[in-house]
């Protein structure tokens, strides 16, 4: 793992999503991104968010001067039982879910260009840190993060909806290039459609990312007419934790049916739902898990886990579970007579692989026959004399015939038993399975599964160490940018600025005049940095004439760039500072 990259206790196969976060790749612009977005959302949500917002940005090792160091936050979000790392932009859903189910919460390290300043629909650092952090502190609201974690890693998805994942990562990334042209744009935005146009019927998984959503980042609590914003994307939002206030945004009681209500991640939100208090999530959360495979189980949860095509795990009544890819179910998933799972295929008892069935992971194709043995005994508990029984003394062959009507027979080679004495599986060598709707199958070697009939079924594997082990990434985010020679330009002009402010008024006085005619000279729309040369006259008591040129280049530039920049509320911020 990289030297200073923060390391909470992160299983070995989601090592490979985090990255290190190079401090030294943000340039004096990111920091005047930064320091603006946080200091404009700062001034509106003392009074607009939940109260954690407020001691929350500082307990969580976020501040309004500086981009946060990612093992920084990581430290102070110990104290709460949580702790954080940097990841490179979007991760897999499920990957996402399993950090929060953890108490992990994935960074994106990247901050939003200065173009797209009030709002970006990538993963960045303003949205993840200072979005996501600081409601952390609260318990109640943690716990409910955690949670959503825990069902979102066991949601099934279906195939489809990869698609509209990967289409919403390049559109997200596309719209945050301000080099990208209106081609590329449409061209990606086609793909989502397209996209979205093929996966007609969300999956469970969907529907709960729309909960999360409607609540994790969206989220309004309180009353319908006097509410406290909690959720990241509002958080994070310089437009949209203002416009949300605005009555043209519907507010909606939050309840379970708010799964049913998509959502655009490119567009401000035209309804927000509203949850009374945190410990009423945790009851919506309830009522939406009761509707999961996993909590539905028997037909329900094998439909699911076909369609999705992922690896999941289907538990059986002897207390076994298979983990891999359900092909097929047979004769009908309403009454299963055999499972067919494509490798690698592993096996589980009360949720683990156990030690002796450690040498089984990872085997090929699986069938596992369902339901008791014929004798009306259930093969987990089937003893030595039952086993002798099985026997056809006239071949030297063991033979199994279940209820479901499949039938399994081999030379066996040895019974493997948990401590409590239950059977786990036989080890048969020339086997043949007879299952019903299925031709004879022959193997050489064969695991013959003491399962019983379906319970339920979850996405991804029950026991994580059925997935193979990764290592941290060497990757450093931000990544260098090679800039082109005007931005390079411009930049030089940040930096000076910067550090004149930091030397004080003496270099202010001497350093901002010369800036302020390069920007007349060269950048005549950039009004960030003629923001940040105010604010730092205003703060060090200068009155003079150039900064009431700057602000009214200020006001021109409101006007010249159509209102499309936060310049006036920046300047509401500044008159505060002038009172």
């Amino acid at each position: 793992m990289a030297m200073g990259q923060p390391a909470p206790n992160v299983p070995p196969h989601l090592r490979r999503f985090v990255v290190e976060q190079d401090y030294a790749q943000y340039t004096a612009v990111d920091q005047a991104v930064w320091r603006f977005v946080l200091l404009q959302t700062h001034a509106q949500l003392v009074e607009t968010a939940h109260p954690a917002y407020r001691d929350g940005l500082g307990a969580t090792g976020i501040s309004v001067e500086r981009i946060p160091s990612i093992a920084e936050m990581n430290d102070r979000l110990a104290r709460f039982g949580w702790g954080a790392v940097c990841v490179d932009g979007f991760i897999p859903p499920r990957a996402f879910q399993e950090f929060q189910a953890l108490g992990i919460l994935p960074i994106a390290a990247d901050i939003r260009a200065r173009e797209h300043l009030v709002y970006t629909p990538a993963p960045d650092i303003v949205h993840e840190a200072a979005g996501h952090a600081p409601i952390l502190p609260e318990p109640v609201f943690a716990a409910y993060l955690r949670r959503i974690g825990e069902l979102g890693k066991k949601a099934f998805t279906v195939p489809q909806e990869d698609r509209v994942f990967r289409a919403i990562y390049t559109l997200s990334e596309v719209k945050e290039n301000p080099l990208a042209s209106r081609e590329e744009v449409a061209s990606v935005e086609a793909e989502l459609e397209a996209s979205l146009a093929e996966a007609r019927e969300p999956s469970e998984a969907a529907r709960l990312s729309r909960l999360y959503w409607w609540t994790a980042e969206y989220g309004l609590v309180g009353r319908i007419d006097d509410y406290k914003i909690y959720g990241a994307g509002l958080l994070s939002s310089l437009w949209e934790s203002y416009a949300c206030h605005d009555s043209s945004v519907r507010k909606v009681p939050l309840d379970e049916r708010c799964v049913d209500v998509a959502y655009d991640i490119t567009r401000p939100q035209p309804q927000l739902f509203v949850v009374p208090d945190f410990d009423a999530l945790h009851d919506v959360a309830d009522r939406v898990a009761r509707t999961l495979a996993v909590e539905v189980g028997g037909e329900v949860a094998l439909t699911r886990a076909l369609r999705s095509s992922e690896v999941g795990s289907v538990q059986f009544t002897s207390g076994a579970w298979v983990i891999g890819v359900l092909g097929d179910v047979g004769p009908r998933a309403c009454e299963p007579a055999w499972l067919d799972f494509e490798g690698p295929v592993a096996f589980a008892w009360e949720g683990r692989i156990a030690p002796e069935q450690k040498h089984l992971t990872r085997i090929g194709r699986q069938w596992v026959p369902t339901g008791g043995l014929e004798s009306g005994s259930s093969l987990a508990l089937a003893s030595d004399d039952t086993l002798l029984r099985a026997l056809d003394k006239t071949t030297g062959r063991h033979v199994f015939r279940f209820t479901s009507g499949a039938c399994v027979e081999g030379r066996l080679q040895r019974p493997v038993r948990n401590a409590d004495g239950r059977l786990m599986h036989l080890e048969l060598t020339d086997a043949r399975l007879t299952f019903p709707g299925l031709p004879l199958r022959e193997l050489a070697h064969y695991a013959l599964l003491a399962a019983g009939d379906v319970v339920t079924a979850q996405a991804g594997a029950v026991d994580a160490s059925y997935y193979a082990d990764t290592a941290f990434s060497t990757q450093r985010i931000p990544k260098p940018r090679i800039l082109p020679p005007r931005e390079r330009t411009l930049l030089t002009l940040y930096e000076r600025a910067q550090g004149a402010h930091r030397a004080g008024s003496a270099d202010i006085a001497r350093a901002f005049p010369a800036i302020h005619a390069a920007l007349q000279r060269d950048f005549p729309q950039e009004w960030l940095l003629r923001w940040n040369l105010l604010e730092s006259l205003l703060k060090v008591g200068d009155r003079t004439a150039l900064s009431q040129a700057l602000r009214t280049e200020l006001e021109n530039l409101e006007v010249s760039l159509h209102y499309r920049e936060p310049i006036a509320s920046g300047l509401r911020y500044l008159s505060q500072l002038a009172a």
